[in-house]
């Protein structure tokens, strides 16, 4: 049994790190969407949608009286790109 549990230990260590990694990049997928939707509304306020960031690439797209902010961040070392866009109306005040 002790040979057995030597043999699946790394797999299972390895199983639990992916997890927690998938679990953290869910989580800076949300708190990136929440920051896209901030950025957009400020930007339709015509505030700077900049200080919504939080260091993550921002790019304003107008679609009609839409004003949209597309956010991306790598994630997990690179290995992933995360990417979140929000609409808001550009209206103004």
């Amino acid at each position: 049994m002790t040979a057995e549990l030597a043999a699946a230990l790394p797999a299972a260590v390895l199983a639990i790190g992916l997890s927690v990694a998938a679990v953290a990049a869910a989580a800076e997928q949300v708190g990136l969407e929440q920051s896209a939707g901030a950025a957009a509304r400020a930007a339709g306020r015509g505030d700077d949608p900049a200080a919504y960031a939080d260091g993550a690439l921002l790019r304003l797209e107008g679609q009609g009286e839409l004003v949209c902010a597309v956010l991306e961040r790598p994630a997990l070392g690179g290995a992933v790109r995360l990417v979140a866009r929000s609409c808001a109306h550009g209206g103004g005040r």
